[in-house]
């Protein structure tokens, strides 16, 4: 089915500067994603604070009813949709900004700067003032969200402790639930004190001052990054103009605006809107950071923010290239229409949608039909990795993204992927899937281990993107040609990624180009799904052993981020926080996962576990080291399970034990799937059917043998090894090529007990003249030695006990030891076979002898 290209052209009233409908109460502010919504529309946050002024005739820190008015119509004149206040405002305050349709962003003062948390009437005065505001804004559908508190000193946070003053603010922020249950609540941080964790607050904010526009766009990065999936909001950035002029002001607010909403915050607060600025009683006459003057009259910023406001977001970007969004389906029916529409509603100028139906006996080919704009590819079932080459064959666009029919995507998500692939040289991009609200079973599943999910070296370079939501430059994907089509079910995105870093490419992240992912709706699907994810890693050693561990554990450079969970923390993380803890940027570091703390989960531990418990037959005190076993074990996915992040609603006794089970059987099936896919899934040519014509090779009992081969045409030994390898991949032998750090050339699987190792070498006689020498070494699988380690101490124990058992355990050992690594040799010969008739057809001529 032939598609049509996509072209976006800018709406009339574009949804950057949509006023905020308050038609009633019951239209209240709510999260969606990483942004917010209004009335079932998404609203970004373009705002400015407010104040705080000094009192009025009425006795609050406003100005006059006139005045505000006035003001608001000004504000609503640039697009300007929301104000912070430092003050709790009375009644006709809000009833003015319901009737303009401004949401107001309360800050709630109370006595940060004191070490209030020793002092019992202060803290009972805090909690009152929180109850009151919130009584108070519940009335009004104006209201954005509450403040429970704005930059508490880092040198009190230190005297305090910062999980006491975590705990305190989680206390203020149900008081707001309790009188507010729709309200939303955040906390105004700054970067000295951005290490407080605070995951239960609705939205993060940080007021932050960084004139260096580069600063200031990497620490919009670091802090997108720390607050994860929840939005994340400026509350205060702005410049003075007595020290740097208006210009010098307008040229920073609107820059670092459109760095802060292409990065994919979800608003900002300018400081201010007007000079006229009071704090502790008295006026502040030796700055000047408003968009108005004292007499309202506009300054150059107030101009710069009505073309900031009024313009589409794709707008703001230097350059809109041509983009090809390619979903690879099988049998995706149940989700493919919802992923389609949201693909079909992007906010992005010029793009192609391309599904690869990838041989689905579903109802996909029927939704296709449906979709006259989507370019549709119908082929037999040749796995993922395929599917997504068919796409990248059939894009047109300069930048190629990825994502999968099980998830529907933001409006805005080629706008910020492009940015990134803007503002750096990377060769991909990629972004978070969130997880959508599909229920408290899919909730649990969100929160085991296991979920895709991105690694991060830095706040700006990642390790691996997840296939569901990545983009590349279309040229640096085709350079490393494409995905390796070995991967059918998992594990493409991170043989991609690796190659793209081994070949001197970096990727960056955007996380403000979220998508959403549906999770497996039941335990068995999310199990199967664990099940693939360790078939994947066993193909990924073969082809990047350097990247794992003994284990089959994939050993990662970077961070691991998201809501999953990634093992037991059991130590405390660290906080830079300067001399004297008068840092400006206090870092927190985190330690992370316990690894060695995760053991009794594993695969391994379970099977000595069943060692011991055979031992029980014979010798009773192993029931009791049987016992503290499986206890150390429930005990592990227990911590687990209480350390899950789930929604509030759902984080009940049912889900932990839920997610319990699944932390449980998890590793399990993973581990048993990666040992199954190494050990036993390997295709074997035939010697008479796949092997090409050459002369009898046979490796020796002692499993070594070298060959030799002369050249007059100049031939490599690595164009030998290019062809081998295309061979043994497409018999569906299972390989490793070295990665750089060892002394052979590639590895050949094959059987469970054995495998071959192949070493090259060259000598070069002039005039294109060469001897190549190839070198076959048989080598015991890690199995093998296992199996043989364990039969050693099994037959001594038996010996112990009767003697004659024993050299009868001993024989039987040794006569299935020799049968396995005789059945070994003979799968080698048939490799060797193979690459002495490549050669044969290279035109290279086998010597008698390897011997010079």
């Amino acid at each position: 089915m032939e598609g049509t290209e996509i072209k976006r052209t800018p709406p009339a009233a574009p949804m950057a500067v949509r006023r905020i409908p308050c038609e009633s109460p019951v239209a209240r502010f709510s999260v969606d994603g990483k942004f917010f919504a209004h009335g079932g529309r998404r609203i970004r946050m373009q705002g400015v604070t407010y104040g705080p002024f000094a009192t009025n005739p009425a006795g609050d820190p406003f100005p006059s009813e006139a005045t505000v008015r006035a003001d608001f119509d000004g504000m609503a004149a640039i697009g300007i949709n929301a104000i912070r206040t430092y003050h709790v405002p009375p009644d006709w305050f809000f009833d003015l900004a319901d009737e303009h349709r401004i949401g107001v962003f309360v800050d709630v003062p109370w006595p940060k700067h004191l070490c209030f948390l020793d002092d019992r009437r202060t803290l009972q005065e805090t909690r009152s003032l929180i109850r009151s505001a919130t009584l108070r804004g519940a009335r009004h559908a104006c209201v954005f969200a509450y403040s429970i508190g704005n930059e508490i000193p880092s040198n009190v946070v230190r005297w305090h402790g910062a999980r006491r003053i975590e705990r305190f603010l989680r206390e203020l922020h149900d008081v707001a639930k309790q009188a507010d249950p729709k309200g939303l609540t955040t906390y105004a941080s700054y970067p000295p004190t951005e290490y407080l964790d605070l995951p239960f607050l609705d939205f993060a904010t940080f007021n932050v001052y960084l004139h260096d526009r580069e600063t200031f766009q990497r620490y919009l990065l670091r802090l997108q990054h720390l607050v994860g999936d929840r939005p994340l909001v400026l509350g205060e950035l702005g410049m003075d103009t007595f020290r740097h002029g208006e210009l010098g002001q307008a040229e920073l607010v609107s820059g670092h605006l459109r760095a802060a909403t292409l990065t994919g915050l979800a608003g900002a607060f300018v400081f201010a809107w007007t000079d006229d600025w009071y704090t502790g009683g008295h006026p502040i006459e030796d700055w000047a950071f408003g968009i108005t003057r004292r007499d309202r009259s506009p300054k150059a910023s107030y101009h710069a923010l009505r073309e900031q406001f009024e313009a589409p977001l794709a707008a703001l970007l230097a350059h809109t290239p041509r983009v090809s969004v390619v979903v690879c389906s099988y049998n995706g029916g149940p989700t493919l229409e919802q992923c389609l529409r949201s693909l079909l509603g992007l906010d992005y100028p010029v793009f192609e949608v391309i599904v690869v139906d990838d041989g689905s006996t579903d109802e996909t080919r029927a939704i296709l039909a449906r979709f006259p704009k989507v370019r549709a590819i119908h082929q037999p079932n040749r796995g993922l990795s395929a599917a997504r080459n068919a796409g990248l064959r059939a894009a047109t666009g300069s930048i190629v993204a990825y994502t999968d029919s099980d998830c529907f995507v933001d409006p805005q998500w080629l706008t910020h992927l492009v940015y990134q692939f803007e503002r750096s040289d990377a060769a991909a991009v990629g972004g978070p899937n969130l997880t959508p609200e599909d229920g408290w079973l899919a909730d649990c599943i969100a929160a085991a281990p296991g979920q895709p999910t991105h690694v991060l070296e830095s706040d700006q370079v990642a390790e691996h993107i997840p296939g569901c939501n990545m983009a590349f430059r279309k040229e640096v994907l085709e350079a490393i040609n494409g995905f390796d089509p070995h991967y059918r079910k998992a594990g493409d995105d991170v043989d991609v990624c690796w190659r793209l870093q081994q070949a001197g490419f970096w990727i960056t992240f955007a996380p403000g180009a979220f998508v959403w992912h549906h999770r497996r709706q039941t335990t068995r699907d999310y199990l199967r799904q664990q099940a693939g994810y360790g078939e994947a890693e066993a193909l990924l050693q073969f082809k990047h052993p350097d990247k794992f561990n003994g284990r089959g554990d994939g050993k990662w450079r970077g961070v691991l981020y998201g809501a999953s969970l990634r093992g037991v923390c059991l130590s405390r993380d660290l906080i830079y926080r300067g001399t004297f803890g008068a840092g400006l940027f206090q870092c927190l570091y985190h330690k992370g996962p316990t690894h060695w703390a995760m053991l009794p989960s594993t695969l391994e531990w379970h099977l000595a576990a069943g060692v011991v418990a055979a031992a029980g037959l014979f010798w009773w005190p192993a029931w009791i080291v049987l016992a503290l076993m499986a206890g150390l074990s429930v005990m592990v996915v227990g911590l687990q399970a209480s350390q899950a992040v789930l929604h509030p609603r759902h984080a009940g006794f049912t889900s932990r034990l839920i997610v319990m089970a699944l932390c449980y059987l998890q590793p399990l099936i993973r581990s048993w799937a990666r040992y199954r896919t190494r050990l036993f899934s390997y295709g074997y040519p035939l010697p008479a059917a796949a092997a090409p014509e050459s002369a009898a090779v046979v490796l020796p009992m002692h499993g070594r043998r070298t060959l030799a081969y002369w050249s007059e045409m100049g031939h490599d030994r690595t164009e030998l090894l290019a062809v081998f390898l295309a061979y043994l991949i497409e018999y569906r032998w299972g390989t490793t090529i070295d990665s750089g750090w060892s002394d052979w050339d590639l590895e050949a699987h094959y059987h469970p007990w054995t495998f071959l190792q192949i070493t090259t070498a060259q000598e070069d006689h002039g005039g294109g003249k060469r001897l190549i020498r190839v070198r076959y070494r048989m080598r015991m699988t890690v199995l093998a030695k296992v199996a043989a380690g364990s039969a050693l101490v099994a037959t001594a124990a038996l010996a112990g006990l009767n003697p004659l058992a024993g050299a009868g355990a001993l024989g039987m050992s040794l006569l299935l030891g020799m049968a396995a690594w005789w059945r070994g040799t003979r799968l080698a010969s048939q490799a060797a076979q193979a690459c002495d008739g490549l050669a044969r057809d290279m035109d290279l001529i086998r010597c008698l002898s390897a011997k010079r």
